[in-house]
This record gives C-alpha cells, sequence and structure tokens, in this order.
C-alpha cells in the first residue's frame, strides 16, 4: 500500500505539472471508484475547473482547484497516479481519465480498492471517514516523544499496531513501521505501554529518518507503486527488514524472521530486535 513516502513523491512531481493546468474532459471507467458523490456528478463537477494546488494528508492524495473544491484519491493497496502526455489512450487499469491542457492523468487501480472523492468547498459531506480523523504525521514537528509516549501508555496492544493505528501515526503503514522498529531495536510484539520514554524517543527519531529518507529515494516500488512517469522508487534496495524475511540480517547476519500482528505480515530480526 503507498504509504506517507509515496503519495508525498506523488505530490512533488504532480504539483510542477498540472498546476495551473484546466481539466478539459473526465472519464471514469469504472464507476464503483469513485465515492462521492455519482460518476456523472464527479465530472461534471471537475469539468473546466483549473488546479490551483497539490497538496496531501497522510495517504490521502488532495488535488485543490481554483473552484475550492477537492479532488481527493485514496491509493490504497494498488492504486497509483501517472502523467501521460496529451492524446495517450488510458491504461489496462485506468479507472479515471483527465484530460488537462497538456497532460493526460490517469488513476490506474488493478484491485479496484482505491477511490476518488470530490468534495465542495471544504464540506465535510462526502469526506471519507478516515481523513477527518488521523492523528499527526511523524514528520511533523508535533510527533514528540511526549505525544507518541502519551499513546503507548494507554496500549496494551503490540507496538507495531499502534504504529499502524492513523489515528496515531498518520501516514505509516507496514513497510515503515517494520523498519523503524528495526532500526530502533525493538520487536513488534512488545507491548505498547511497556516501551520506556527512551526508547519511545529513539523510536520517534527512526520513524522520522526512515520516512524522510524513503521520500529522497522516491517511495518503496515492492508492489504495484510507480512514480507518476511510471517509473519506480528506490527505497526498496535499502529496506533491512520489509519483505526479507528468510534473509540474512543486514547488521548481524541472523535471518530475518515474519509473523501476523493484527492479521498484518510484520518482519524483524531476532538478534537486532530482542525485546
Amino acid at each position: 500500500m503507498p504509504e506517507l513516502p509515496e503519495v508525498e513523491t506523488i505530490r512533488r512531481e504532480l504539483a510542477p505539472r498540472i498546476s495551473g493546468q484546466r481539466i478539459r474532459t473526465c472519464r471514469v471507467l469504472r464507476p464503483d471508484i469513485v465515492s462521492y458523490p455519482t460518476p456523472d456528478k464527479f465530472c461534471r463537477g471537475l469539468k473546466n475547473d483549473i488546479v490551483r494546488e497539490v497538496t496531501r494528508k497522510a495517504k490521502y492524495l488532495i488535488i485543490v482547484l481554483v473552484s475550492g473544491k477537492q479532488l481527493i484519491f485514496h491509493l490504497r493497496l494498488s492504486g497509483t497516479i501517472v502523467v501521460r502526455p496529451r492524446g495517450t489512450k488510458p491504461e489496462r487499469f485506468t479507472r479515471i481519465a483527465l484530460s488537462l491542457d497538456n497532460h493526460e492523468l490517469f488513476f490506474n487501480e488493478p484491485r479496484v480498492l482505491g477511490r476518488a472523492y470530490l468534495i465542495e468547498n471544504n464540506r465535510t459531506a462526502g469526506m471519507p471517514k478516515g481523513l477527518l480523523s488521523l492523528g499527526i504525521e511523524p514528520i511533523a514537528p508535533g510527533f514528540t516523544t511526549q505525544y507518541l509516549h502519551d499513546h503507548f501508555k494507554k496500549r496494551k496492544a503490540p507496538v507495531k499496531a499502534v504504529l499502524l493505528d492513523q489515528h496515531i501515526c498518520a501516514g505509516v503503514g507496514n513497510i515503515y513501521s517494520d523498519e523503524a522498529l528495526f532500526h530502533a531495536g525493538i520487536r513488534p510484539t512488545r507491548r505498547a505501554f511497556r516501551v520506556t520514554r527512551r526508547e519511545t524517543g529513539r523510536l520517534v527519531r527512526t520513524l522520522k529518518n526512515v520516512l524522510k529518507k524513503a521520500v529522497r529515494k522516491f517511495g518503496t516500488s515492492v508492489g504495484d507503486y510507480v512514480r507518476t512517469d511510471g517509473t519506480n522508487g528506490s527505497f526498496q534496495d535499502l529496506l533491512y527488514v520489509y519483505q526479507r524475511e528468510g534473509l540474512p540480517c543486514r547488521i548481524c547476519r541472523t535471518e530475518i524472521k515474519a509473523m501476523k500482528i493484527g492479521n498484518r505480515s510484520t518482519r524483524y530480526c531476532p538478534k537486532c530486535q530482542k525485546s
């Protein structure tokens, strides 16, 4: 699933290419990909509007239009946004096709889990519920040791599960929670309330570092995620545990193990993450 670094990469690449562009036409090729409003109203609401800016909140990509409307994409498991030359035909898994002044913008989603929303002038009607209840992003100044430790103290769940809670760690998913816990030396199964303040501080630092480095490397391409030009990110070359089960740890050479926590696959090093 695209996480904060992947969606931030898309945002950074889209902004200079489509800002100021008029949406000439809109085609919804898979009606159930539009969560709000109806597909017909969705297209009518976009036609002839102009892109003002491209923003992001956690895993949500938000295209703000001159009219004040917000075009929101939730990429979910396999959604991607690609930009092609004007006149390019939709691709195999294109679900929404927008023709702009100089480009075609395609929302591609092979599994049809991602969703699109067109929200009127900052109203909450139709807004995805997850977007309204986000916690703080780890790369934000407000994500401090005190903030995270206060949440840890209240939770008996495994620390990995707490990191995946979007009400607490907005934008973090399986990839970066595994990587941050490895670099912090914390076992994913540790009960959150047992993580000390000092350990929490170390985890906050590693989480920030991992996310920022992943943004610099244009995200992690281990599934369907690609950048807006269709090329891969490169952070997958720097992973220490994610999808490396059965391989030797890059630090101690111990075999990386995998387990399930809350129905989510989790990877860790038994030696580097002793407790």
